[in-house]
């Protein structure tokens, strides 16, 4: 038998799988012929499936020394290095065999998975592409661009499904790619989408555990407990060590109520993993929903062996208190964890503490500061209890402890919560100011609380649509009660029933918990959802009616329509997983009957009400406010399909599809919800915006004239008796007032409209707000304030103009909007003052702005926390803050990188007005800034400034592009996910590194 014959006999084997039978044969062989190339690559390729992995990388560097250009070998070596994690390695010795043979379609997979671990961002997405052309049949490589995509950019999750749908196309009957897709669905919250794909994976691959788990957690996120837990015991059947499983299928139990199950599931998972402590922390919260505190509390404690979750994580380096140390003559310090309401509730173990230790220290955030200060204040001998804002410097102490592993320490029970009664209370102050805005009422007072942040991972189990609210509600009797909404965020798509149910909305008075708390104090009852304000009202006293899920948070416990933690609340619980109906009849019933003592609902009214709720559109409502469009879309249209058309139906439809960006079908939804209710407000300014976001204006400024209609505008039109001008009418030589209306940016962008009105004769007055008065002072026009009587003077104008009309005057488009560059110029004064204020160092002045005033309604999705901002001020230039609001908090963190050496710097103070911070703009060489008035001033003034936005932009940077028709200095860069930055800020980290390698040019 020839030696060859020999080697392939050997080869077979391994290639069957006999690998210890085939590793002595290949050592044996090899003692005869050490040199045999062949053989010393397929040894040193069984020691790599064996997990040998020295012994295999010696034997392919030995194999390679004999033949350096064998292109099995350094594709395998490649692996072995890339185990080893020498990645640079790994990736040169991949780059020498595609070098060798191009057409080698395994070794592009290869590097395609090696970029991917080394995180290779721009690297890999050009491989990829160019693989995927080289080898367009290759399903695997589709498969690793689709990859690539959920990674590195989850936001790209149509780019995502686009590649996978690809290599579907290759290898449709792959049960791993149709997997993947599903995984790529539910990114994109396509739950039905991505339940079908799991199925179909599985009906492929019948033993396909992963598919299996994956189709659990998808019917879990869905609502749909029973197929889930039917997915996650046939997936533990199948591989009973998939990696989370069982706390899912436990979770799955959980909300079935199926509570000792769930138990027995953790103590398994503890069983086979002592040190799973997701598992363990999952089971102490279960624990304590069913009232078994002293279980609970020490198994909950194992969250911070996960994930440090305190505001102050540093104190974790302290000794925790645990209660057995005698706290005489000590100092302690109790920080917040979690959410607001955790503090509201477990604050009243401060005044415990305060009779045990020296000094007690109780952290909370700032928004809670005011509040807390005042309330301790209150609490009988706790003079030695001090309330500090979060992140502020503590002196010396002895102990630390989180907030909720107090009442493991103190040993709280069921039958010993500790029971202050009312311990929280409104500052004088903030209740006196809102007992003046309020004014007198025989009415009912009744505070409202339908949704908490959208951000909170039970958000979509725990809030309640407005219009399901208020439809339960509306066979009260108003002469009897009145709505106030007690909630600082409204989501957009409640905003129209605000007005339609006649409920007060606070929004902007309410700058803190210290005015959430007047407000409260001054409502005879708060009915909410479980949010901070439902512990803020409790904690106050206040009658306090919660609406809890169908497995509520652990505070609130099972089956009981009161609370041990608080004496003043009731609870109204789901019968059924996510449906409110039952909830909200009998707190109807309740409140019109007991509280409001008006007639029950009538039988008539009842059978109205069970006849739309559980409300289907209410049902996509929901999904629209979550973020889950494309489910919302379809449900829109199958009610449009078997329940006929409403005009609330087509102008909420409309909504979701221009967040769909499926313009001419909003456009054509909203027409039709205005046919429908040619009275109704919500969709004529839906589409004014969609219109004049698509550069549409000759519509959409004659639309946006139903603005004075909707409430949220009205309160801003003056009131005179010379008549409005809207165009129609010659203005040369006539008198015309044309007054500020919104936002400070509003102003700044349409002023340049007086230079035409300047042009066409007339002689403008322009009313603005007094801060404005130094800056505009280089219009064409004779400037005035608000302030100033104009109302009994009827001579001194012909005609009268809201600034934002001017553009339907005078008939704007597009591609003539006048004065893009600068139109607004500095006084030599100021030019000057400013230039000895802002020095020239040699370096790029850099002027920033990372949030806008709290009170703008869409100050959330529009402003950027400063540790995420932050990541735009890492090189060497002069960053200076053109912001006026500073927290303490951003205070002191600009503090501690001053002091570290980053030359930032804070104009706050010496900004008197906009004139001051126009000179400002005016020194410095580019402003980044989110979309505040400041984007508007740098783009007057003609600056380079760059403009970050939302997803959901305002209306006037249009749809998609990136520079601006407004400003021709502005740079607009775009989210492409909701509430994700990420990208954004790298997009803006790129263009700074490239504007730093351009010379400065100044005089």
């Amino acid at each position: 038998m020839s030696q060859l014959h020999d080697f392939s006999l050997i080869f077979q084997r391994h290639q069957r799988g006999e690998l210890k039978q085939a590793l002595p044969a290949y050592l044996e062989f090899l003692e005869m012929h050490p040199q045999h190339v062949e053989a010393n690559v397929a040894l040193a390729t069984l020691y790599l499936q064996i997990g040998q992995l020295l012994p295999s990388l010696e034997r392919f560097e030995f194999a390679l020394m004999l033949a350096p250009e064998h292109v099995l070998a350094l594709h395998n070596y490649a692996k072995c290095l890339q185990k080893l994690r020498r990645f640079d390695d790994a990736l040169r010795q991949l780059n020498r065999c595609i070098a060798l043979m191009p057409s080698y379609e395994v070794a592009y997979v290869s590097k395609a998975r090696l970029l991917m671990e080394m995180k290779a961002d721009q690297v890999h997405l050009v491989f990829l592409n160019d693989g995927t052309q080289r080898f367009p049949h290759s399903a695997e490589l589709c498969l690793q661009l689709a990859l690539y995509h959920r990674r590195f950019h989850h936001a790209q999750g149509d780019a995502a499904l686009m590649a996978i749908e690809q290599a579907l196309l290759r290898r449709p009957d792959a049960a791993s790619l149709h997997n993947t897709r599903g995984n790529i669905l539910a990114d994109l919250d396509r739950l039905p989408d991505a339940i079908a794909a799991y199925l179909f994976a599985t009906k492929l691959q019948p033993d396909y555990a992963k598919a299996d788990s994956n189709l659990g957690l998808a019917y879990f996120k869905s609502g749909d407990y029973a197929n889930a837990i039917d997915a996650y015991q046939r997936a533990i059947a199948l591989d009973p060590n998939l990696p989370g499983l069982r706390n899912n299928y436990a979770s799955a139990l959980q909300n079935q109520h199926r509570f000792e199950e769930a138990l027995q599931m953790y103590d398994q998972i503890l069983e086979r993993d002592a040190h799973d402590e997701i598992a363990r922390a999952n089971q102490g919260m279960l624990y304590l929903l069913l009232g078994r505190f002293q279980e609970g509390w020490a198994a909950y404690a194992s969250r911070w062996k996960q994930a440090a979750l305190s505001n102050h994580p540093e104190m974790l380096a302290f000794p925790e208190w645990t209660g057995s140390e005698n706290l005489r003559g000590k100092t302690i310090v109790l920080h917040p964890e979690q959410g607001l309401g955790d503090t509201l509730q477990f604050s009243r173990y401060a005044q415990l503490l305060a009779q045990q230790a020296e000094r007690v220290y109780l952290c909370v955030v700032p928004p809670m500061l005011g509040l807390m200060q005042h309330s301790a204040a209150q609490w009988d001998r706790c003079e030695n209890l001090m309330v500090v804002a979060a992140g502020v410097s503590i002196p010396a102490f002895h102990f630390q402890i989180p907030l909720l592993n107090v009442p493991r320490a103190m040993g709280t029970t069921l039958e010993n919560i500790p029971d202050p009664g009312a311990y929280l209370v409104a500052e004088p102050q903030a209740l006196a100011d809102w007992r003046e805005r309020l004014g007198a009422t025989h009415k009912k007072r009744i505070g409202l609380v339908w949704s908490g942040s959208a951000a909170h991972t039970n958000d979509h189990h725990r809030s309640i649509a407005l219009e399901e609210l208020m439809q339960a509600l509306t066979s009260l009797d108003t002469g009897l009660c009145e709505f106030h909404s007690l909630q600082k965020e409204i989501r957009d798509t409640d905003l129209d029933f605000l007005e339609r149910y006649s409920i007060v909305d606070h929004r902007a008075q309410l700058r803190d918990f210290s005015d959430t708390a007047a407000l409260v104090e001054l409502m005879d009852l708060v009915v909410c959802v479980d949010t901070s304000v439902a512990h803020l009202a409790a904690a106050m006293g206040k009658p306090t009616w919660i609406m809890l899920a169908y497995v509520p948070d652990f505070r609130w416990l099972l089956a009981r329509e009161d609370s041990p933690w608080y004496r003043s609340v009731r609870l109204f619980r789901q019968t059924q997983a996510g449906s409110w109906h039952a909830v909200l009849n009998r707190l109807s019933n309740t409140l019109a009957s007991r509280y409001l003592e008006a007639p029950s609902i009538s039988s008539v009214v009842v059978e109205k009400v069970t006849a739309i709720s559980p409300n289907r559109l209410s049902e996509a409502n929901t999904l629209c406010h979550a973020g889950h469009w494309q489910e919302a879309e379809v449900l829109y249209r199958q009610i449009g399909a078997t329940q006929g058309s409403s005009a609330i139906l087509h102008n909420n439809w409309g909504v979701v599809l221009q967040k769909l960006r499926r313009f001419p079908e909003a456009l054509e939804s909203f027409d039709l919800a205005m046919r429908l209710d040619p009275h109704y407000v919500s969709p004529h300014l839906n589409k004014s915006m969609c219109l004049l976001s698509l550069g549409q204006f000759e519509e959409g400024w004659r639309l946006y004239e139903w603005r004075w209609r909707n409430t949220q505008w009205a309160s801003s039109r003056r009131d005179f008796p010379q008549p409005l001008w809207l165009g129609e009418e010659d203005i040369a030589g006539k008198r015309l007032l044309v007054y500020a209306e919104q936002g400070v940016g509003d102003t700044l962008q349409f002023c340049r409209y007086l230079f035409s009105l300047r042009d066409a004769g007339a002689q403008i007055t322009f009313e603005v707000p007094a801060s404005l008065l130094s800056l505009l002072s280089c219009l064409p026009v004779t400037l005035r304030t608000a302030e100033q009587d104009i109302t009994g003077v009827a001579d001194d104008f012909d005609y009268q103009c809201p600034l934002l009309s001017l553009p339907l005057a005078m008939n704007a488009r597009l591609a003539t909007i006048p004065l893009s560059t600068a139109y607004l110029q500095v006084s030599a004064e100021k030019q000057a003052l400013w230039r000895n204020r802002i020095p020239d160092s040699g370096k790029l002045r850099i002027g920033v702005v990372w949030a806008g005033a709290p009170a703008h309604q869409n100050d959330a999705k529009r402003s950027i926390s400063l540790n995420l901002f932050l990541r735009l001020m890492q090189e060497d230039l002069d960053y200076y803050v053109l912001q006026k609001r500073l927290n303490k908090q951003e205070r002191t963190h600009i503090a501690v990188m001053r002091s570290f050496g980053k030359s930032l710097h804070v104009l706050a103070d010496q900004l008197d007005d906009f004139a001051d911070t126009a000179a400002a703009i005016s020194e410095l060489d580019v402003i980044i800034t989110v979309d505040t008035s400041v984007a508007h001033l740098a783009g007057a003034l003609g600056k380079p400034v760059w403009i970050l936005l939302p997803y959901e932009a305002d209306f006037r940077w249009m749809q998609e592009r990136r520079d601006s028709p407004w400003y021709a200095s502005a740079r607009l860069f775009r989210q492409t996910q909701p509430d994700d930055w990420t990208e954004v800020l790298r997009e803006v980290s790129i263009a700074l590194k490239a504007r730093m390698r351009l010379p400065l040019a100044r005089m």
